[in-house]
């Protein structure tokens, strides 16, 4: 998995929660707008356009996250004047947001903050624009620029080596491995990791 991957999962899964309204829409975003962008998607309205504008990648699995902000664009009519319909879509979509989940992201969306844009010039058009900003814990990026899964990953299980002390020969031995039989925890008869010197 990508950041262009992860990307396009949180645009499916807001899709997949919008499905029953046709004439939302729902798509993926490059950035940032300007009054000549809304110009050009007023007849696209209304829309949630999500696009992923920060990553912070910490180098270690479970701390790094992507910044989204779901645009929610949308055009009243005149019965319409205090743009209701705008901030009915994010009242339905904040809860979304917290809920996307994947197998390599930590929890759902976090951090949700949402400001509404509204201004003079956008009500001359009649249109009204809110930024859902939001933040979405994944795991680090590898070396080959991807996103491990979970069972991708490589887990610890042991090491096995062989020591030199002097004139003597040391085979060390640690077995991790777990099994059916055993948990670690207090009702373990023994743990689950054992180290043997040889």
């Amino acid at each position: 998995m990508t950041y262009v991957g992860i990307r396009n999962e949180a645009v499916k899964q807001i899709q997949a929660a919008f499905t029953k309204d046709k004439r939302l829409v729902v798509e993926a975003h490059p950035g940032s707008f300007n009054e000549g962008e809304i110009r050009r998607l007023a007849t696209r309205t209304p829309a949630i356009l999500t696009a992923l504008v920060r990553i912070n990648d910490r180098d270690v699995n479970d701390e790094s996250w992507c910044n989204f902000v779901s645009w929610v664009l949308y055009r009243a009519d005149n019965r319409d004047t205090l743009y209701d319909g705008a901030l009915k879509i994010v009242s339905a979509l904040i809860p979304v947001i917290r809920n996307v989940t994947s197998d390599w992201s930590i929890d759902g969306g976090s951090n949700i903050e949402a400001d509404c844009l509204y201004s003079g010039s956008l009500d001359q058009m009649n249109i009204t624009l809110w930024a859902v900003k939001w933040r979405w814990q994944v795991r680090a990026v590898s070396e080959d620029g991807e996103i491990p899964l979970i069972d991708d990953l490589d887990y610890f299980e042991g090491y096995e080596a062989v020591h030199v002390v002097g004139t003597q020969t040391a085979k060390d031995i640690v077995n991790l491995e777990v099994d059916n039989a055993h948990t670690n925890d207090a009702n373990s008869p023994e743990p689950v990791g054992s180290g043997n010197v040889q």
